[in-house]
């Protein structure tokens, strides 16, 4: 049996291989476990929000990141047919964040960016085609049972940071529940060339219609963009493709015929608000999409799942290499989960409510908050600032900034946050009560 006195990460996507970075750079000995065979192709994810951007500074990858994203520096609200409602410019937080932007790139890309610089660390093993089989753990090692190319092998290890996603296989074999609720609706991700930016649209868009809701994201440099739509669940796949030429001749500016574009992806999905009862299981701690998982309303699922794994990789280093307390483990189990339910969920849930209303007379309030958010700039800015709460209890504003967080701007943007949340919860109503019971603190 093979014994590491180190750190197994278990998942090779974005949150595992940061994971993995963080560890390696700091002298820990990794083992990086991929059921895979290799960085998924898929650009699932896309944004990366200030808070995140900084992150990924910290992580010494910002400067190659950058060069392959897309410079998002304002994104916008949408009514169905296209017409603007709200832009919401990042520049108003030029005296917050060094980092007043956004970033888009599908995150297969940020995982290559990761794995090139991982293959500088020897003390880091990226081993591909690897699935665990069985878990066991005692007070002082974990052991895992895996399947791989040279058959069935067994690993021990001081610590295992799971972060096998939302299907988390460790989380499974270790007992812990995946509490809340899959929403009704289907999404239908596609990836498709036609070039927004000519109608005037932003690089990232959220279209507002009860029935055309839809985000409209620049994926990359090339020219490929996201468009997200919502699709009737009891469809077969081969009918959401068979439809949907209508639903872009309605989506994209311009009304186009399928010769006008190109198709490069398509994916129907259902999407979850879920969170684990705890995130750390004795020597076993969650993060990303193991841990917890949220609609991507927002692009707010791997920018907290970013910032999961810089800080579950600094409580493991203090532990492993200075010695320190694990209640450490503990601080970010409890921290990481207070932001997923007090921040990420609920303002993912406002997003998605928002998009999608069918009242009218919610949604002509709905337009007029956003409507005044895109022309009062402090109320904007105030608004933007609220992404920093993907960070926990590690603020990194300034005294300064943080008391310019106070009067009567706040109470406007708390007005604006509380009306968002009555819409969230009236549409939601058959699944408050679950969640009430689920996700308990």
């Amino acid at each position: 049996m093979e014994t590491l006195d180190g750190v197994v990460v278990i998942g090779g996507g974005p949150v595992g291989l940061l994971t993995a970075l963080k560890l390696g750079k700091a002298g820990v000995r990794v083992i990086v476990l991929e059921a895979e065979a290799g960085v998924s192709p898929s650009p699932r994810a896309v944004a990366y929000m200030p808070p995140t951007a900084a992150a990924l500074d910290r992580f010494g990858l910002l400067d190659d990141i950058r060069k392959r994203a897309v410079w998002c520096p304002d994104f916008a609200y949408r009514h169905g047919d296209g017409s603007l409602i709200a832009t919401m410019d990042w520049s108003v937080l030029a005296h917050d964040t060094d980092y007043p932007y956004m970033l888009l790139l599908g995150q297969n890309h940020v995982s290559n960016v990761i794995v090139q610089h991982l293959r500088t660390l020897p003390n880091v093993d990226i081993r591909w085609n690897h699935r665990v089989e069985s878990i066991d753990q005692d007070a002082s090692w974990v052991t895992l049972q895996t399947s791989g190319p040279g058959g069935t092998t067994r690993l021990r290890t001081r610590w295992v940071a799971a972060t096998d996603g939302a299907r988390s296989t460790v989380r499974e074999k270790v007992g812990l529940t995946f509490d809340g609720i899959t929403w009704s609706e289907r999404l239908v991700a596609t990836n498709v060339f036609y070039d927004f930016s000519l109608h005037g649209y932003s690089r990232a868009n959220f279209v507002h219609d009860p029935v055309d809701w839809a985000v409209v994201v620049q994926l990359d440099q090339s020219g490929l963009w996201r468009v997200c739509y919502g699709e009737d669940p009891s469809i077969s796949e081969a009918e959401v493709r068979r439809r949907m030429p209508e639903r872009f001749k309605r989506l994209l500016p311009g009304a186009p015929t399928p010769d006008q574009y190109r198709v490069d992806h398509l994916n129907p999905y259902r999407v979850h608000q879920r969170c684990a009862p705890e995130f750390r299981r004795g020597r076993v701690i969650l993060a990303g999409d193991a841990a917890h998982a949220t609609n991507p309303m927002g692009g707010l699922g791997l920018s907290g799942g970013v910032l999961d794994a810089e800080h579950l990789a600094e409580a493991l280093i203090s532990v492993i290499n200075e010695g320190a307390s694990v209640r450490l483990l503990d601080e970010y189990a409890v921290d990481r989960r207070k932001v997923f339910l007090e921040f990420t969920s609920p303002t993912a849930t406002a997003n998605f409510t928002w998009m999608k209303e069918s009242d009218p007379a919610q949604r002509a309030r709905d337009t007029a908050m956003l409507e005044h958010a895109g022309t009062d700039r402090t109320v904007m800015r105030q608004i933007l600032l609220d992404f920093e709460k993907l960070n926990g209890s590690r603020s990194t504003l300034s005294p300064t900034t943080s008391n310019r967080l106070s009067g009567a701007p706040k109470r406007i943007v708390r007005e604006v946050v509380r009306t968002a949340t009555r819409s969230a919860l009236a549409s939601l109503r058959s699944a408050k009560a679950a969640q009430k019971r689920l996700f308990h603190a």
